[in-house]
């Protein structure tokens, strides 16, 4: 699976309250390499939220590489904003590119989400001879 392309899952063990479908995506640090590699769950909700977020920081957009995330500085904060976000480019699965902008809870949530799911996540990884080509 490419970095950074969403893809629709089904959430196969849902529990009660959980979401019916995830956003997959394959993502990476900066700078890590192939150790820094990580793949995400996330809601529907939260993704908006991301794109939203972004937008009102048009300023402190990342480098242009899918998904690749990286720390950047809230160059213009409001009073109860961040001082900084991380930064991620995806590119849906309709093919657009869109900029997401996570705290480092949000970050933490997707992680701990990923955790709980690793079903979704082994039943919808590449396998290695895909990844070798990523």
């Amino acid at each position: 699976m490419a970095q950074g392309k969403i893809k629709v899952v089904t959430n196969t063990e849902r529990k009660f309250g959980a979401d019916a479908r995830y956003l997959f995506l394959k993502t990476q640090a900066e700078g890590r390499g192939e150790p820094g590699e990580e793949y995400w769950l996330v809601t529907e909700e939260e993704a908006a939220y991301f794109e939203h977020r972004a937008s009102n920081n048009p300023e402190d957009q990342p480098k242009d590489w899918l998904g690749i995330f990286s720390r950047v500085a809230n160059t213009a904060p409001t009073p109860t904003a961040n001082e900084w976000y991380i930064a991620v480019r995806v590119q849906t699965p309709s093919g657009n590119k869109t900029t997401w902008m996570l705290t480092e809870h949000d970050l933490e949530r997707i992680r701990q989400r990923v955790e709980k799911n690793n079903e979704d996540i082994e039943a919808n990884r590449e396998g290695w001879l895909a990844d070798l080509f990523d």
